[in-house]
């Protein structure tokens, strides 16, 4: 295994004393990466190529290095009060938040029923004023739609 890595330092040691300079060179003056694989004299693979433009380019701010996505962490389940032991020294303590489920009360659900009923009491009327006559304005008489 360390044979291995030995070879891999060795080849990428080669790379950059052959082709590295040039590749970084052309970089910077604007070339694309079919444009420096045509105009290199040493045969550089295309993989190590885009390699070190990427890095030439992070190098010189013209690319940012894209960083890891933070991942959302979970709310926390905690909370920090503060409380008094018998001679009244104050301490904090951390203890369990209750979960969501446990706190809702009653009248959530009484305020969630009137909201439903609330709601196809306006269908009903909305559904009913389409069959509502409509005043016609310029001769004052009653007409259907």
């Amino acid at each position: 295994m360390s044979e291995d890595i030995f070879a891999k330092v060795l080849r990428n040691l080669t790379m950059d004393a052959a082709a590295g300079d040039a590749i970084r060179h052309l970089t910077d003056k604007g070339l694309t990466l079919s444009q420096i694989k045509e105009t290199l004299t040493f045969p550089a693979p295309t993989e190590y190529i885009a390699e070190v433009m990427w890095d030439r380019l992070v190098e010189t701010r013209k690319v940012w290095e894209p960083s890891p996505i933070p991942k959302p962490s979970p709310a926390p389940n905690f909370e920090i009060i503060e409380h008094r032991d018998r001679y009244g020294r104050k301490s904090f303590v951390q203890v369990q938040k209750e979960s969501p489920e446990e706190t809702y009360s009653p009248e959530d659900y009484v305020q969630y029923e009137n909201i439903l009923v609330i709601s196809s009491a306006l269908e009903q009327v909305f559904s009913l004023s389409d069959h509502i006559p409509l005043k016609d304005r310029s001769t004052g008489s009653h007409r259907d739609m």
